[in-house]
């Protein structure tokens, strides 16, 4: 016979097990937002650390647009060749594939803090050395290149510090809506800035305005963010401990889904932005009439972001995904009847509007990646985001060459209806699912051991 003291304690050591398993599970998403209340704007930016990562953005992103305006212009004045021009903005989308995929662990085996800024000043320093007068071409867009391979890697670290600074809910999904308007502004008000600059400024001297705008966002996060260990223990190489993170990510069904719908349907909507020149040229508009055509996406999504982020819950962000989604392609089907250029950007503007599906992603996502992929799967989403929009780009307008636009933009409507059909997300059971899971397992496992420690102890032979 045990003796109960000797029961208790076998008892307690077992609950104990348990406790450790839900405090566990409970660190991912402790503080977690009630998914029935809507999350304010002061709420976001009250948050100290939040404010810091929002202004850094702010700094960084318009001193990028003001460079890539300045790098054409200047790639253009040494060769007047417009392919080698277009190169400049190929030549930003196309490292996020290679950055994305072999330095991705970074958002886990590096301190947050010190690659944010690292990342700035090393921007920094190699825009810096465009700024050099006399810098031959090749070497010029060697710089860009190995700029654009930093930028994966800073933005999928921001990525993952981000629910760390914000709960996972309402507050996460409202802080990441703010970083894309952030984007979006950019190209309405960016490309028109960094004209203006040219007009004062030569194209070096835009450049130097950027290596000091990377300079001030490093010193923003250095002082204004909290420092952090790395989340995960180093496993061999960089590159291919990343590879076998984007390989466990894309095992995991439902992450894989959220992301390929993620990715493919912005590669359909851009479209007509790949096109704008074109299409503008073919209703008997200047070329130049395209940069009205290429604001209408953005302010569009701009406004879905504040409606969806800032006035919905996350039940209803989530019911709408699809229904939002297919409104984005349903504005570009009217461009086979060729539409006029007020009525083009009315179309553009409704089809941004569409947008409001990314603040339901942004939460299932969340919800969805298991928490020790998490990071990894936050850094893949933006990585792959750029890229496939690159992509799209190119697509779009190589299709462009041989077809008529007015054929083009709804073929691309076509392909995203498809796209956001099949790979519709399914309605996660979300983290309180698996923690209820984990949860109930913890406790199967403590009862059997208890039950196998008394047999042994009261000399039960085991089945």
């Amino acid at each position: 016979m045990v003796a109960p003291a000797t029961v208790d304690a076998m008892s307690a050591s077992a609950q104990h097990r348990v406790i450790q398993h839900r405090v566990t599970q409970h660190r991912v998403t402790q503080h977690r937002d009630p998914p029935h209340t809507r999350a304010r704007y002061r709420d976001v930016l009250g948050a100290a650390e939040f404010r810091a990562i929002f202004a850094a953005n702010i700094v960084s992103m318009l001193g990028s647009v003001v460079a890539a305006v300045a790098l054409t212009v200047l790639v253009y004045q040494q060769t007047r060749s417009p392919a080698l021009a277009a190169s400049v903005m190929a030549l930003s989308f196309l490292p996020y594939l290679i950055g994305g995929a072999l330095l991705g662990a970074a958002a886990d085996r590096l301190p947050a803090r010190g690659v944010l800024v690292a990342c700035d000043l090393t921007s920094a320093a190699l825009v810096g050395c465009m700024v050099i007068p006399g810098m031959p071409l090749p070497v010029l867009l060697t710089l860009l290149f190995v700029v654009g391979l930093i930028s994966p890697v800073y933005q999928g670290v921001r990525s993952a510090v981000l629910p760390e600074v914000l709960p996972p809910g309402p507050r996460y999904v409202l802080g990441r809506a703010l970083m894309r308007m952030v984007a979006q502004s950019a190209q309405v008000i960016g490309y028109g800035v960094g004209g203006l600059l040219l007009t004062i400024l030569s194209p070096r001297g835009a450049l130097a305005a950027d290596a000091v705008s990377f300079v001030a966002s490093g010193l923003v996060l250095r002082f204004g963010t909290a420092a952090r260990p790395a989340s995960a223990a180093r496993r061999g190489s960089m590159a291919r401990d990343s590879l076998a993170g984007l390989r466990n990510v894309f095992t995991h069904r439902p992450t894989r889904r959220i992301l390929l719908f993620s990715w493919l349907l912005p590669a359909c909507v851009v479209a007509p932005e790949a096109l704008a020149a074109p299409y503008a040229t073919h209703i008997g508009q200047p070329a130049r009439a395209a940069g009205f055509l290429l604001m209408g996406l953005p302010i569009g999504t701009v406004a879905a972001d504040i409606v969806a982020a800032r006035l919905l819950t996350s039940r209803l962000q989530r019911r709408i995904i699809v229904p939002a989604a297919l409104l984005c392609f349903a504005p570009l089907a009217a461009f086979a009847a060729s539409p006029g250029l007020v009525l083009a950007v009315g179309l553009l503007a409704a089809a941004g509007l569409g947008s409001a599906w990314t603040a339901g992603i942004d939460g299932l996502l969340i919800d969805t990646v298991p928490p020790d992929l998490r990071n990894r799967a936050l850094a893949l989403a933006g990585a792959g985001l750029m890229f496939t929009q690159g992509a799209g780009f190119a697509l779009w307008g190589l299709a462009g060459q041989y077809l008529s636009v007015t054929v083009v933009i709804p073929l691309a409507a076509t392909a995203g209806v498809v796209a956001a059909t099949i790979l519709r997300p399914r309605r996660a059971a979300g983290g309180a699912a698996r923690s209820r899971s984990d949860t109930y397992r913890a406790r199967r496992e403590g009862t059997a051991s208890l039950k196998a420690t008394v047999r042994n102890a009261a000399g039960v032979e085991q089945p």
